[in-house]
């Protein structure tokens, strides 16, 4: 079965993230990420990228079981209307990701 998601409530499409969420070891480490992006805005950052979520959140030594939570952390909020995709990416500042290209988000 094939569901448009022109066909789906708002609800309906944001419950397969919730679901991933509510299932992942990286429960708290993902809501401290929505966190940090409410930190990052309350403080005058207009534009973000996952390094910016990530340095917030090493600086509160937290880690992930699994570092691909941190897409999730994005998707959420961008599904929330609290982040917002640009067209622009920038070289990413983590040695573990060898400088490739992140998304640009503007902060809503």
């Amino acid at each position: 079965m094939n569901l448009s998601s022109d066909n789906l409530t708002p609800s309906q499409i944001l419950q397969p993230i919730y679901h991933q969420i509510n299932s992942s070891d990286d429960h708290n480490w993902i809501r401290h990420g929505i966190r940090a992006i409410l930190y990052l805005k309350n403080n005058g950052f207009d534009l973000i990228t996952s390094c910016d979520i990530w340095d917030c959140l090493d600086s509160m030594k937290l880690q992930p079981n699994n570092p691909r939570s941190m897409g999730l952390v994005v998707k959420l909020a961008h599904k929330n209307g609290l982040v917002e995709r640009t067209d622009n990416y920038r070289p990413s500042r983590r040695k573990q990701a060898n400088q490739r290209p992140v998304r640009i988000w503007r902060l809503n």
